[in-house]
């Protein structure tokens, strides 16, 4: 029996060959819709929309800040005092130049003063270091200090002060206990660079002693920097003075090659007055006579192999 064929199902590609054109043909453009409001009309829309309310609210702002009673400081309960010890709060208020009358209409806006002079005032002080002012709002002040730190008492002029390592002069606070050495020899430098420098060989010098001279039982007295060359001091061990010169170097070092040496010194003479550790290979001591440094060959007492 004759099987009917049913009739072939188009294939896919004769399809798309059949829809396809054989020619190419030009995509239509989109209109380009143009604004019908002119430049320079936006703009002046943007500048009267935008810019001029919010030019507005912030000089409105600015004049309520400027004269609104809410800002006004008048009263010292309104400043807050951090960071010091020695400066009493009554120094900072007198610095800060702030007239607190205790009345909004006679105060101080907090708005209106400049920070930098007021910070500039407290600064002056001469137990501050720096000074740094912000404002509370809504009508404060915070004055944060860090102060000086002493490292000796300095004579000065005959004039017994503190001095810190910049070689600022400091009056004694009434609530502070110091035990310093009292240094010389700073009333004759004139620059500021050279009394720093002598300051920082003082303070190489109680660093390296600050252990073993008091576990010595020797106590550090007197300093003298009048010599940048020669630090000179005044070591005191209970009834037992002796005036001892340094140099400027190897602090530590020298002060052992005098503990090493004191019972031989004090053989020849009993109360040495002046004890020289700048030599190399010997002590010399009252300026006539001499003891051999531990582990070194004696050497004459004339000066050579000074360092």
């Amino acid at each position: 029996m004759e099987m009917v064929e049913e009739d072939a199902l188009p294939i896919q590609d004769d399809l798309d060959s059949e829809d396809e054109s054989p020619y190419l043909r030009r995509q239509k453009s989109l209109p380009v819709r143009r604004s019908r409001i002119p430049r320079r009309a936006r703009l002046a829309l943007f500048l009267v929309g935008v810019l001029l309310p919010v030019g507005l609210v912030g000089y409105g702002l600015a004049t309520f800040a400027l004269t609104s009673p809410i800002f006004v400081l008048n009263s010292p309960d309104d400043i807050v005092v951090e960071g010091n010890h020695f400066v009493s709060r009554a120094e900072v208020l007198g610095a800060l130049g702030v007239p607190l009358m205790g009345s909004s209409k006679s105060g101080t806006n907090v708005f209106r003063m400049s920070l930098e002079a007021r910070q500039r005032g407290v600064e002056a002080l001469p137990w501050v270091r720096t000074a740094s002012i912000t404002r509370i709002l809504p009508h404060g002040l915070l004055v944060h200090l860090m102060e000086r730190t002493p490292v000796a008492y300095a004579n000065v002029g005959g004039h017994v002060s503190m001095v810190d390592e910049d070689g600022m002069l400091l009056e004694k606070p009434d609530n502070g206990a110091f035990d310093f050495p009292v240094l010389y020899g700073l009333d004759n430098l004139a620059s500021p660079d050279d009394r720093r420098a002598r300051l920082a060989l003082y303070s190489d010098f109680m660093h390296q002693l600050q252990v073993e001279a008091p576990k010595a039982g020797w106590m550090i007295s007197e300093v003298y920097l009048s010599d940048a060359e020669d630090l000179k001091a005044l070591l005191i061990n209970g009834h037992q003075t002796v005036e001892v010169h340094f140099g400027q170097s190897d602090f530590l070092d020298r002060f052992r090659n005098l503990l090493a040496l004191l019972p031989e010194i004090e053989k020849s003479d009993a109360q040495p007055a002046s004890v020289d550790l700048r030599y190399r290979n010997q002590v010399v001591v009252d300026g006539r006579t001499s003891a051999t440094a531990p582990g070194a060959a004696a050497g004459s007492s004339s000066g050579d192999g000074k360092e």
